[in-house]
Parts: structure tokens; sequence; C-alpha cells
């Protein structure tokens, strides 16, 4: 575990980003509801690096956390829902990172 900075893991443990040598700041947060899909335009990120997170806030194994998309100043999500699974409520993070 890393004192500063941001590391996500797969669902076998592996890193899949580490900002820990860099420096990391938290941009937005929002909390939508299962089957929403809605997206933000957050001017100030233009040119900025940036990972969008979505974490499921239910436990119920068959629900999905939403998916999260950048483009350009506008960060987006989408609910995931399929014939095993439906739509979670979900946590939507922004951290921009230099």
């Amino acid at each position: 575990m890393s004192d500063y900075g941001l590391q996500i893991r797969d669902s076998s443990g592996n890193i899949t980003l580490d900002t820990t040598d860099v420096i990391t700041r938290f941009r937005y947060s929002n909390e939508v509801a299962a089957g929403a899909s809605s997206s933000t335009t957050l001017s100030d990120i233009s040119g900025l690096n940036s990972v969008e997170i979505s974490v499921g806030l239910e436990t119920d194994w068959n629900k999905a956390s939403h998916l999260v998309a950048r483009s350009g100043t506008t960060i987006s999500w989408t609910a995931q829902s399929g014939t095993r699974y439906s739509s979670a409520n979900s946590l939507i993070f922004s951290f921009l990172y230099t």
C-alpha cells in the first residue's frame, strides 16, 4: 500500500493503474442511481491527465457498477445490465494527476 497517490487493482490483485509516483488530486464525485446514465462537463480539466472510476454501492453479486468514460472535458457514465446482472447504485470519481 502506498502512502500517497492512487493504485487500482483488477480482481486478481494485479495493479492496473499506479499513480503513487505522481501528484494526484481528487476532482469530482457523484452518487448515481441504478439505471441512470448521464454526464457532466468539467471545463478546468482540459489538457490534464485523469482517471475515472465507478464503485458499486450494493453488495449483491449480480449488481454491476456504471461504466465511466472521459472525452475532452466531459465525464459520462452508463448503467450496465444484462441477462444475469442488473445495474447498481454507484459512486463516480475523477482524479487528476501530473
